[in-house]
C-alpha cells in the first residue's frame, strides 16, 4: 500500500480502503500472539462530543481510535483526525508479527489503574502499538505515531517498565 498523500477525514473512499485493511488484518483474519488470540472489539463508532464526520459511524470504533488523536481542551476531550496515523494503519499487524525483531522495543508497563499493557515501539519509524492482556486473549488498545509531544513520556514508561 502506498501512502495516501493529502488524506483528510472527508475522503470517504480512502478511509474505506484503510478500514478494509484494518478489517482484513484484525476482524476477518485473526491471529495469535504467544498462543493468545488478538481481539479487536467489533463495536461501530458512535459519535460523541467529537467533531468527526458522520461517515465515521460506519467504521469500527477501534479503527477510529487508531486514526484519531485525543485532544484535551477546555471543552473536554475530543478526538481529531490525523492523516499520519491513518496512513500507518497497515503497520500494526507487521509490528506485532515481527515483535521479536531487534528493531522493535517491547516492554510491559503497569498503568495507574493497575492494568498491565504491552508496548511494541518501532523506534526507527516512531510508531507504537499497545496491547492489553485480558485472559485468555490480548486486546488491541491502539497504534499511533510517536512525536516530540509524547516521546519523553514513552521513554519514561520504557525505562520504568514492569517486571
Amino acid at each position: 500500500m502506498t501512502k495516501l498523500d493529502n488524506l483528510d477525514e472527508n475522503d470517504e473512499d480512502k478511509l474505506d480502503e484503510l478500514h478494509a485493511i484494518f478489517q482484513n488484518d484484525f476482524i476477518d483474519n485473526t491471529f495469535e500472539i504467544d498462543g493468545k488470540k488478538l481481539v479487536v472489539k467489533r463495536h461501530v463508532y458512535l459519535p460523541k462530543k467529537d467533531d468527526l464526520p458522520e461517515h465515521f459511524t460506519r467504521y469500527f470504533e477501534k479503527f477510529v481510535h487508531v486514526i484519531t488523536r485525543e485532544d484535551k481542551s477546555k471543552q473536554g476531550k475530543k478526538r481529531s483526525f490525523l492523516s499520519d496515523r491513518a496512513n500507518r494503519i497497515h503497520w500494526i499487524k507487521p509490528i506485532l508479527e515481527h515483535r521479536i525483531d531487534k528493531r522493535i522495543s517491547q516492554f510491559k508497563f503497569k498503568e495507574s489503574n493497575g492494568t498491565i499493557r504491552e508496548y511494541y515501539w518501532y523506534k526507527e519509524k516512531n510508531y507504537m502499538v499497545i496491547l492489553e492482556e485480558v485472559l485468555p486473549d490480548y486486546f488491541l488498545i491502539t497504534g499511533f505515531c510517536i512525536d516530540e509531544k509524547n516521546k519523553n513520556y514513552f521513554l519514561r514508561k520504557e525505562r520504568n517498565k514492569w517486571a
